[in-house]
């Protein structure tokens, strides 16, 4: 738990006096303070363990960028600190707000023009929109790989013969449908939208969490983000048209029909992506429980995707790793 002294220090720092502070959220590697002070209220992210410094001060660089390009949806960077905490810290304006019901067509609506206004800060056109599905291709069998190699000590035959035929039937599925003729297009994406909406009592919403912000595929961020939401064929197709309203470049790009492809990738990748946490939850002593039973809900996803042997396969791995790590 973060102490008293050093939420006074860091404060300290920009010339104010805290008066009370209370625990808001913990994350995979982060934990946020509440912080008021006599000057206002704020935000106080801080780094789990070391290796997370570096993502953690980035985050406050990826806001103040998307800030100074005009994305009004962000709360400030205050003041970044990774003395008084040798992790990393970051002080942030206190964007106080609920939680937003993404499955409301409004919402949604109003969430595809936020991320419209993301992605146009900076972008690039690919010609060959269908060259990022081989890359999504591509990735897919990097990551698995890494993972495999990486922890190796989480591993079994079940979870390596489940990635290599999920691997096998999705280069199968791109050569079913490789004459989908759409341009792709590459920006700088938030990384994690999932339920990161909120809106506050003057009704303007915010978009928290930028920590994965990095440079991508655009249809992969959207895609994730309605599918990690459950939403409907017929409400992601007005997500699709409202996005490409207020983005007139992304119009030529043919969402409904290059879906599938980052759909049946995000179980897989989600795994692998449980397992490089799972790893960090051990070390750190930090709910690995939480970790396998989210594991063990990716893993029941993957029959929406793949053949009923690959599914089974790769829910019996992750019930052996459960097995083993009791």
């Amino acid at each position: 738990m973060i102490t008293d002294k050093r939420v006074n220090l860091i404060f300290e720092k920009i010339g104010q006096s805290v008066q009370s502070s209370s625990f808001l959220g913990k994350g995979e590697a982060s934990t946020v303070l509440k912080v008021s002070t006599d000057k206002g209220t704020f935000a106080l992210k801080t780094a789990l363990y070391p290796e997370r410094k570096e993502k953690i001060l980035k985050e406050a660089k990826f806001r103040a960028f998307f800030l100074k390009n005009g994305v009004s949806c962000v709360p400030w960077p205050v003041y970044s600190d990774s003395e008084i905490f040798p992790n990393g810290a970051v002080i942030y304006e206190y964007a106080e707000g609920s939680k937003l019901d993404v499955i409301n067509i409004g919402n949604l609506k109003q969430f595809a023009r936020i991320i419209s206004e993301i992605h146009r800060i900076d972008f690039e056109i690919v010609d060959d929109g269908f060259s990022q599905i081989r890359k999504l291709c591509q990735s897919l069998d990097k990551t698995t790989t890494k993972i495999k190699t990486k922890y190796s000590h989480l591993m079994n035959s079940s979870i390596e013969t489940a990635f290599e035929k999920a691997l096998k039937e999705f280069s199968l599925k791109i050569d079913e449908k490789r004459e989908v003729n759409t341009i792709g297009m590459n920006a700088q994406l938030h990384g994690d939208l999932s339920d990161n909406f909120v809106i506050d009592e003057q009704d303007k919403i915010w978009l928290l969490d930028w920590e994965n912000s990095e440079y991508g595929d655009v249809a992969e961020e959207l895609c994730w983000f309605l599918y990690v939401n459950k939403i409907q064929p017929d409400d992601r197709l007005k997500f699709y048209q409202e996005y490409q309203k207020w983005f007139i470049p992304a119009q030529k790009i043919k969402f409904e029909e290059i879906e599938e492809f980052y759909y049946a990738t995000t179980p897989v990748f989600n795994i692998c992506w449980g397992i490089d946490q799972l790893n960090t939850n051990i070390k750190e002593n930090l709910e690995p429980e939480r970790k396998l039973r989210d594991l063990a809900e990716s893993a029941k996803n993957w029959k929406s995707f793949y053949s009923d042997t690959t599914t089974s396969l790769i829910i019996k791995g992750i019930n052996t790793l459960k097995e083993a790590l009791d």
